[in-house]
């Protein structure tokens, strides 16, 4: 605060923290003098209307949209004319014509706004083979569910006559249509013109154009510096109100809506080059360039690669993936995989459909084949992923003698315990086993060392691929598979391993170590570290840096083939998958031996200080043991066909 000379008292305030975040907006229909109408370019207005269905709600919308089409090089405007429409669209009328399904004649062009939003229930409004007819001859709006009725009036409202929803414009009941839709996703939202996300309608019922969620305000007379007389002298002071503060874009309600923990709207966001946020506070515009929220503050840049989650991922566009000489195509792909997989999905064979239109992106670029959701030229790296208990550690701490629970969930953790919950041996045998979408349930899917640039490390592989194989895949390439094989070339051992007495429900890791070092005479400390490791399909509990495997019942033979070695970090990472043979059946009696990726070891050594406790040290210590084994001795080759 400045003193009578204009002067500020560098001692005041100086301890004094932040108590409150306000946004200050020009009171409602209050004029500022010409010399002051720059400071609406900082400052918002108190107008928000409380109903978002407002007409200032929907011309503010197409307000952003109009300066983003003509200002906006980034986004590519109108000036590049219309692209080729989805097979099927929403024409939505106006207040005199009914909206209804048009199905575009070949090669036939336009402009369409693509909805993104939460199904949720069971609706039966949908496309399917009886109901094509009557949405082809119009549906009065008012039986439309609430959410796509209200993302017609605003496709309306912004000036566009197609709007693509996917429960209208794919039959539901046909497999084959489906599959081939799916599949050109990827152009359907790069390619429209909006894309609507109704964060906060929970489901498509819901609607997201009601009443927003209050917010608290109190006016404030604000005096220019140069203005002399009381601050209370209505002829020198501007109206202003002090509104409270809301970082809804990357806190409540957007972020943490049932919206953004949904596996689908994943990619939906990604791809699309613009977006109007609909949240419970407010409205949000985000595109290439800017971001524009209410009240109409001065908007700001928006970046191309936010990273770490639960932030969006904007791509860049194709040209500039790999414009940056820092970056790393494959690095993207993998962080972009660790948070879509903590989204939820209704079912399992949506893994790899849910991200087939990002898959298809990164293709564009890669030129290389996909592999049941990892690239063939980055496989064997690829094949290094782990689930972890959280984002910290690999497994509980080896001085932790019980197991942990699962702390600091987020929303989609809350709503959903049960998937999340450590569990034993899987039942379902999802295929691949090797790739990420066999793994059982998802907590925390890593790859190593992402935090830092791939170049940073030097990684000496040991495994050669040999050959892939797609089985039972419906349409294109990165699509549901029913299974796929990977054939490759690695050092191995096979190891018997055997957990004394310990039922997984009994499991103590700590405990089963104890007894493994006091034995008279201890197993091979790989077969005792295993067992320590050995809890469920992608997890590993028991030593601070590895991998994840399942619990033998009983007596069980594993094969363990070494994949990679990190030699630049301190201490050196040595990386092991761990297979289990599969029984011989009708489909492989003949040929090669076929097995199930059930975990990765990860294996580096450590130094000892003399510690009394074997509390502490155990797992340590049996880790270190057990690399020193693996790198003593040379493996025999051999060849591995893993399902």
């Amino acid at each position: 605060m400045p003193d009578d000379n204009g002067e500020r008292d560098p001692n005041i305030c100086k301890d004094v923290g932040v108590m409150a975040k306000l946004n200050i907006c020009t009171a409602k229909g209050a004029e500022l003098p010409k010399r002051d109408a720059h400071l609406l370019k900082d400052i918002g207005r108190d107008e928000l209307p409380f109903d978002l269905h407002s007409e200032m709600c929907l011309s503010l919308a197409a307000s952003w949209l109009d300066k983003c089409c003509r200002k906006h090089a980034k986004c590519e405007g109108y000036k590049d004319g219309a692209h080729s429409l989805p097979t099927r669209v929403i024409d939505v009328g106006d207040s005199l014509t009914q909206p209804h399904l048009h199905v575009s004649a070949d090669g036939e062009t336009g402009k369409w706004a693509a909805l993104s939003y939460c199904w949720g229930g069971d609706s039966n409004f949908t496309l399917n083979a009886s109901s094509f007819d009557d949405l082809r001859s119009g549906q009065s709006l008012a039986t439309f569910p609430a959410t796509l009725r209200d993302a017609v009036l605003v496709t309306r409202a912004l000036g566009f006559r197609y709007l693509w929803i996917d429960s209208l414009c794919i039959f539901q009941d046909n497999i084959n249509d489906w599959a081939v839709e799916a599949s050109r996703m990827s152009r359907i939202y790069r390619h429209a013109a909006v894309t609507i996300a109704a964060t906060s309608a929970e489901t498509a019922d819901a609607g997201f154009l009601d009443k927003r969620a209050p917010y608290y305000s109190c006016p404030f007379p604000w005096r220019r510096r140069s203005h002399q007389g009381s601050v209370n002298d209505a002829s020198r002071a501007y109206p202003v109100v002090l509104r409270s503060y809301t970082d809804t874009f990357n806190k409540e309600p957007a972020r943490s809506s049932r919206w953004a923990t949904r596996g689908w709207t994943f990619q939906e966001e990604l791809l699309s080059k613009r977006i109007l946020y609909y949240t419970k506070e407010e409205m949000v515009w985000k595109c290439r360039a800017v971001t524009f929220r209410e009240p109409e503050l001065k908007p700001t840049t928006t970046s191309y690669i936010e990273i770490p989650p639960p932030l969006p991922v904007p791509l860049p566009k194709p040209e500039q993936l790999y414009a940056d000489s820092m970056s790393d195509p494959y690095r993207i792909w993998y962080l972009l995989l660790e948070i879509y997989v903590s989204r939820d999905l209704k079912f399992d064979r949506d893994r790899l459909p849910a991200i087939e239109a990002l898959a298809e992106f990164f293709h564009a670029q890669f030129r290389e084949q996909y592999c049941a959701g990892l690239w063939r030229e980055d496989l064997r790296f690829g094949l290094l992923w782990s689930i972890h208990r959280n984002g910290h550690y690999p497994g509980p701490h080896a001085d932790t003698a019980k197991r942990s629970e699962v702390r600091n969930l987020s929303y989609q953790y809350k709503h959903n315990k049960e998937r999340y919950a450590p569990v034993g041996v899987s039942s379902k045998q999802r295929k691949p086993s090797w790739s990420w979408i066999g793994a059982d349930n998802y907590v925390d899917l890593k790859w190593p060392q992402l935090g830092q640039l791939r170049w940073l490390q030097d990684y000496t592989y040991f495994a050669f691929i040999l050959d892939f194989k797609v089985h039972g895949q419906l349409q294109g390439v990165f699509g549901h598979v029913e299974g796929a094989e990977l054939t490759l070339e690695a050092p191995y051992r096979h190891l018997h391993l055997k957990l004394d007495g310990y039922s997984k429900s009994q499991w103590n890791p700590v405990r089963v170590a104890q007894r493994a070092l006091m034995r008279p005479s201890p197993l091979p400390s790989l077969r005792e570290l295993a067992q320590v490791a050995l809890v469920r399909p992608g997890y590993l509990a028991g030593t601070e840096t590895s991998g994840s495997v399942i619990v033998p019942s009983s007596s069980t033979d594993f094969t363990f083939i070494r994949i990679a070695e990190e030699t630049r970090t301190v201490p050196p990472a040595l990386y092991l998958l761990i297979l289990q043979p599969q029984p011989r059946n009708a489909t492989n009696n003949r040929g090669p031996h076929h097995y199930r990726r059930v975990g990765l070891l990860r294996l580096s050594p450590h130094r000892y200080y003399g510690s009394d406790s074997v509390r502490v040290a155990v797992t340590k210590r049996l880790e270190s043991d057990a690399y020193k084994e693996v790198t003593s001795e040379k493996w025999p080759v051999g060849t591995f066909v893993i399902d």
